[in-house]
């Protein structure tokens, strides 16, 4: 008689753990709906694609693209990173900002996509136009908040939002090193090998197009003077991909892939000489 007392309350104690999930279950996943599903047009609740694509764009918005959702969800951040120390200029002349979004990338020979920043950032000032270069890490506010990798973009628009507010920019260049295999991401100019470059613009928001005709431009410099440097523009949008990379903040930003993971970075160094003045001519209005 004990035993089978002893079973039952044992089978009682299995139900009331399975009720309490279930039950967590439920309430967390009604709580997603509601969330993804509000404002969301009631004429699309009749055909399952556009109800997807709906509640793709709305996760997409509020937690990929939103700082205002994932950094501020609990207020403002607890934990601030400086962001550029250096101060714009307010004389006249010609101004970028540059910053990596994923700023851990690193080329084969060890040196990272900072390393490659700040020689880029050294070369445009010998063309007579003032760089910020961003000095708070992205990678470390990242982990500093708990945000996983996929919250880079995020992260990054905190930092560019914070310099905005302080400063006009005639380009805002969000560097990154491409994964590639080696033939694809390396070409020869005058005899030295040079890691090739790619454009990235995102097509999921409004004004795209401004930034799309700018890569375009920048891409056709390049393209005239070194055919095979550049790979083209290449346009995102879709599942899986960020399709904005901060892009709507500024019609004069760029996202540039400088090289791939098998490069080194003297291949990185000879692109980026070869570059800067093209850049210097697009701002400066000089033709080389």
């Amino acid at each position: 008689m004990a035993k089978h007392f002893h079973s039952k309350r044992k089978l009682r104690k299995k139900w009331l753990i399975e009720y309490i999930c279930l039950f967590l279950f439920a309430y967390f996943t009604i709580k997603l709906c509601i969330y993804l599903l509000v404002d969301i047009n009631p004429a699309s609740l009749l055909e399952i694609e556009n109800v997807g694509g709906e509640i793709y764009q709305k996760f997409q918005k509020y937690t990929v693209n939103n700082p205002i959702y994932l950094l501020n969800y609990e207020g403002s951040p607890k934990k601030l990173l400086p962001v550029s120390i250096e101060t714009p200029s307010s004389e006249g002349g010609k101004r970028i900002y540059l910053y990596s979004t994923h700023d851990d990338e690193a080329y084969a020979s060890k040196e990272s996509i900072l390393d490659a920043s700040e020689y880029l950032k050294e070369g445009l000032e010998k063309e007579n136009i003032t760089v910020i270069k961003e000095n708070g890490s992205i990678s470390e506010f990242l982990k500093m908040h708990n945000y996983n990798y996929q919250a880079s973009y995020v992260a990054s628009r905190y930092f560019i939002e914070s310099e905005l507010s302080k400063a006009s920019y005639d380009l805002i260049i969000d560097l990154h090193r491409d994964a590639i295999n080696k033939e694809s991401s390396t070409t020869v100019i005058n005899g030295k090998n040079c890691a090739r470059i790619l454009f990235v613009v995102g097509k999921e928001h409004d004004h795209y197009q401004a930034n799309y005709d700018l890569a375009y431009t920048l891409h056709n410099i390049v393209q005239e003077k070194y055919e095979k440097l550049s790979r083209g523009v290449l346009l995102q949008s879709g599942p899986k991909v960020n399709g904005i990379y901060n892009q709507d903040l500024s019609p004069n930003m760029i996202l540039l892939e400088l090289g791939g993971n098998k490069n080194t970075y003297e291949e990185v160094k000879n692109t980026i000489d070869l570059i800067v003045p093209l850049i210097g001519e697009y701002l400066n209005g000089k033709k080389i």
